[in-house]
Parts: structure tokens; sequence; C-alpha cells
């Protein structure tokens, strides 16, 4: 049986001192993701504009850096950056990952998920953040 991964967004709203990147990011939608994903998934990790793939326990500096600012050819170069990392921890025969984040990552994640051979699945493709917060209350009280 295939592992399942979750590749979640970072979020904008970050704690103000270097921290393990499972603690530097502090948006509700952020921290309801990362319990979800704690929850459902075989392990994750995180990608963010700055640093490309995070662990967990990674430990960052925090920035203010968009991928809403990279040209297209810089955001094609993150996504197989993002990729490449991934690879390095997830084999695309082992595993299918669970994308979690918004279009502006995903429409160059997802191509380099393809081209890598991974299987992939967007839970919240279409849901605004608003409806991204609720669905994730929810699959809390279903576990309940």
């Amino acid at each position: 049986m295939k592992r399942k991964i979750g590749l979640l967004a970072t979020a904008r709203k970050k704690a103000s001192n270097p921290s393990a990147a499972i603690d530097l990011y502090i948006s509700p939608l952020f921290e309801k993701s990362v319990q979800y994903a704690q929850n459902h998934y075989d392990d994750f990790y995180f990608y963010s504009a700055k640093e490309g793939l995070l662990t967990k326990d990674q430990y960052i500096e925090p920035y203010n850096v968009s991928i809403k600012n990279f040209s297209t050819s810089e955001k094609r170069e993150w996504a197989e950056k993002v990729i490449s990392e991934l690879e390095n921890y997830v084999k695309p025969s082992q595993c299918k990952i669970y994308l979690h984040g918004g279009w502006v990552y995903r429409e160059y994640l997802q191509p380099e998920l393809e081209k890598a051979g991974f299987q992939y699945e967007v839970p919240l493709e279409g849901y605004s953040i608003g409806n991204q917060l609720k669905w994730y209350d929810e699959q809390q009280e279903v576990k309940k």
C-alpha cells in the first residue's frame, strides 16, 4: 500500500523568532492543515517561497518572500527545486501526495509532480479560505 504524504503550504503570518518550520507559521489555516496532516498522513512536508521544501523540524528564520513576486521562470525553477528535494525523502512509486495550498503555488507544483511521476490529489481544490477552514473543522469533528 502506498504511503500518504502531505505537501502543505506555509503561511504569510509567522512567529518573530527563528523556529522549526512546524512552529514558525502561525495562521489558523496553517495550524489546521498541520493538525489534519498529523491525523491523516503517514508523513508531511511544507513548501515555502523562500526555502523550497521544508521538513517539520527544519529550523528557519522568519522571512517575507512571496511567490507572487517571482517571474514565471523563477516559479518554474522553484517548483522543480521543491519536487526534486521531495524526491530525497519519498519516491513516486511508494506514495501518493496530498497537495494543500493555493493555486498560485499549485499551478507550478502540479506539473512538476506529474513530470516526476508522483500520483497526487488536491483535497481542497476550488475551496475558498473560509471553506477550507470549515472543511478542516469538519474533519476534526468526524475524527472525534
